[in-house]
């Protein structure tokens, strides 16, 4: 587990994409760190290296035939210990890691929950949120993003922001990165005040 911790008051989880924690997700936590929070990113994948960007299909793969979505369990755990020490806990999950911090939004030991782009969340429309969420979906990606956005806009505590934008565009290492829409969601990430 990846881990930047400086004793502050609210824990930030941080769930890496199909890749595993690669640079983006290690500036992520950096970032995230120095706006404030202590920083715990696991590694879901449990593995000593990550995939490359060009393994995108080998990545999904060892994720659903190895790891699954069923791991939100032991994040859930997560939640709950360190719930004990800190006055807030704030799930982000970006991808893989959107859909999985999605399916802890129903945590009582849960603060907040960021969802970046998280394509499965449609597998799991049947949630409902206990806590602040923030969901983030790119526009063109590869589901329907209209019907995704109808079903969640009927939940309560949920908050929706579409960017017209790729899936990955906040990842400044991937083809999909878009410098404008990357800075205009942290400006939103920002004033739904997650961290405060």
């Amino acid at each position: 587990m990846l881990k930047y911790i400086n004793h502050n008051q609210m824990a930030c989880i941080v769930l890496h994409e199909i890749y595993g924690i690669n640079d983006f997700i290690r500036n992520i936590c950096l970032q995230y760190h120095q706006e404030g929070a202590d920083v715990y990113c696991p590694d879901l994948l449990k593995k000593e290296s990550h995939f490359h960007y060009g393994e995108a299909a080998e990545a999904y793969s060892y994720f659903t035939s190895e790891i699954g979505f069923e791991v939100y369990r032991d994040i859930l755990d997560l939640i709950k210990e360190l719930k004990e020490s800190y006055e807030r806990v704030v799930v982000i999950g970006f991808s893989i890691g959107a859909t999985i911090a999605w399916r802890c939004c129903q945590s009582s030991y849960c603060d907040a929950v960021v969802a970046c782009y998280g394509s499965r969340i449609r597998d799991y429309l049947h949630l409902e949120p206990k806590c602040k969420t923030y969901l983030m979906f790119a526009e063109m990606d590869s589901f329907d993003v209209d019907f995704v956005c109808k079903e969640l806009l009927k939940k309560q505590n949920t908050e929706i922001l579409r960017i017209n934008a790729h899936h990955g565009f906040l990842d400044k290492y991937s083809a999909s990165f878009d410098q404008e829409k990357s800075d205009y969601f942290n400006l939103q990430r920002k004033k739904w005040g997650v961290f405060h």
